[in-house]
């Protein structure tokens, strides 16, 4: 099956901007979600409360975890299960730091996840990205499709 997805936010900057379409495909196998595809995926948004959106010690275990539908959401797959994840500390936004997944373990200059069986681990392209830096590797079930292309911006033709 295939359907035209909209991009909303800019996780996935440069690679691709807010308000672009791009054409994702449901596989049949779970053998085409690999390393470095860009996949949408279903997965509640951590809201935090007001307020505590940038202060330094906020951990998302305590965030308020929103009781509303899924959000689709676009990211590239860099974790599968089985595989140790790691991500400098330089390459996060202080957003990122202050909402870093309680499983994820501080090695140096870097974090470091493991993914576990029936899990990925998955990033967007850009800074600010909510993503499994935040919610830990999550439930392979949770992929839904593959990104196969961009369509073209009649908004960049002046």
């Amino acid at each position: 099956m295939f359907k035209i997805v909209w991009i909303k936010g800019q996780s996935m900057m440069p690679t691709l901007q807010n308000g672009e379409r791009v054409l994702a495909w449901t596989p049949f196998a779970s053998r085409f979600f690999k390393r470095g595809v860009i996949v949408t995926l279903s997965h509640f948004h951590i809201h935090l409360p007001a307020g505590k959106q940038n202060h330094p010690g906020f951990r998302a275990a305590t965030a308020v975890i929103a009781q509303e539908r899924a959000e689709l959401f676009v990211k590239r797959l860099v974790g599968l299960p089985g595989d140790t994840v790691r991500i400098p500390l330089s390459r996060l936004s202080p957003h990122a730091l202050a909402t870093v997944d309680s499983q994820a373990v501080r090695r140096g200059d870097e974090l470091v996840w493991r993914v576990p069986a029936g899990h990925v681990f998955v990033r967007g392209d850009g800074l600010q990205s909510n993503d499994s830096v935040a919610w830990g590797p999550i439930p392979f079930a949770k992929l839904s499709q593959l990104v196969l292309c961009r369509f073209p911006s009649f908004q960049r033709i002046s």
